[in-house]
């Protein structure tokens, strides 16, 4: 008979797997590179217009999305903005969770709201303008927690990922550049 642990859990985080994952990584020079892959389809026709299957350490999950009416979409599925605004507002939540129990604090609640303001002219008129104005995220609270939110808004990867130029590309598969293969090496 295996025996399973019990978590110590603090605000839904797993503070010994934390402990333990951070000695592997200290091993690892404090660097675990990760890299996270996304296999969709694009249908053609009907209602959603993108569907892919996405893996989590326990499970696989199938997603779909429509474009809204106003871009020729069906909008009967969430749009591909609203899932980038719900992965950075989740991002933030557990990195922020982990921020605050890794610094003791314990919190009753914590409630987050994004807000994403963009302009979608520019997809259709080709004019030269920012497409994604503003993100935002609202925290409440049951504690005072801003100096964690501050810690966070560094350490977040989803937010990292919008406020550093990180590399990216879009190419047809087997045309890839020399670019391309380049840095993936």
């Amino acid at each position: 008979m295996v025996k399973q642990r019990s978590a110590t859990l603090v605000n839904n985080i797993d503070l010994e797997m934390i402990a333990d994952t951070k000695k592997a990584f200290d091993k690892e020079g404090g660097h675990h590179r990760v890299e996270k892959d996304i296999e969709g389809v694009y249908r053609l026709e009907g209602s959603p217009s993108f569907i892919a299957e996405l893996r989590t350490d326990s499970s696989n999950i199938l997603v779909s999305s429509d474009e809204p009416k106003l871009l020729g979409g069906r909008g009967v599925h969430v749009s591909p903005l609203t899932y980038v605004l719900y992965g950075v507002t989740a991002c933030f939540a557990n990195s922020l969770a982990i921020q605050c129990s890794l610094n003791g604090v314990e919190l009753g609640s914590l409630k987050l709201k994004g807000h994403l303001t963009y302009d979608i002219g520019p997809v259709l008129t080709g004019i030269e303008s920012p497409l994604i104005e503003e993100l935002a995220i609202e925290v409440e609270a049951d504690k005072d927690i801003t100096e964690l939110i501050e810690l966070t808004k560094e350490r977040c990867p989803a937010l990292y990922a919008i406020n550093h130029a990180i590399k990216t590309d879009a190419f047809q598969s087997g045309r890839r550049t020399a670019r391309r293969t380049k840095a993936r090496r």
